[in-house]
């Protein structure tokens, strides 16, 4: 049987990241700012969305680029840091089991992002090697802060805090992950 390969954020600004259907209310809130925190902690330490460190390019500017916009290369994650802050977590007419965080549309920081994501940096298109998709994360991650998130409540109120219990066989479903 052949392995099931997520498939990765390249483009989007904006990504669903799929949760159990019985997290909501504030649960759900709260698992979303831990998926955010996750992905901002792990872009600050310099991984990947597979936890590796950015390859080749990633995170340096062209010489052209940042003398034009006044920066330095490599990325000193000054500017990296404030994009990063402005990624949030949306709400309203998300789905049961639906996260949707990103950046918002039209925004100065969702451009950045954009940037760095296709590795546009500025250009009309792609620049070979500058793509940073950081704006992604794995499903087990997501099951990780899931079980993390329900154990942590269920010892403070000694007490189930959602209507049912996070399966480890959730993670291996297919569009456990998917971008909108």
């Amino acid at each position: 049987m052949a392995k099931q390969v997520e498939k990765r954020n390249k483009t989007e600004t904006k990504i669903t990241v799929k949760i159990p259907d019985y997290i909501t209310g504030a649960d759900k809130a709260e698992v979303g700012n831990r998926v955010i925190d996750f992905i901002r902690e792990r872009t600050f330490d310099g991984n990947n969305v597979n936890g590796t460190k950015w390859q080749g390019k990633a995170g340096k500017y062209t010489k052209e680029y940042a003398d034009e916009k006044g920066y330095s290369s490599p990325v000193d994650l000054e500017l990296s840091g404030k994009m990063l802050a402005a990624m949030r977590q949306f709400k309203g007419k998300n789905k049961p089991g639906d996260l949707i965080i990103g950046y918002t549309k039209g925004s100065e920081q969702e451009r950045k992002a954009e940037g760095n994501i296709r590795g546009t940096y500025g250009q009309k298109s792609p620049i070979a090697g500058k793509a940073r998709p950081f704006l992604d994360i794995l499903g087990t991650d997501v099951a990780k802060i899931v079980l993390d998130y329900t154990a942590e409540r269920a010892k403070k109120s000694r007490k189930k805090p959602v209507k049912g219990k996070p399966l480890k066989q959730d993670i291996k479903k297919p569009g456990f992950f998917t971008f909108g």
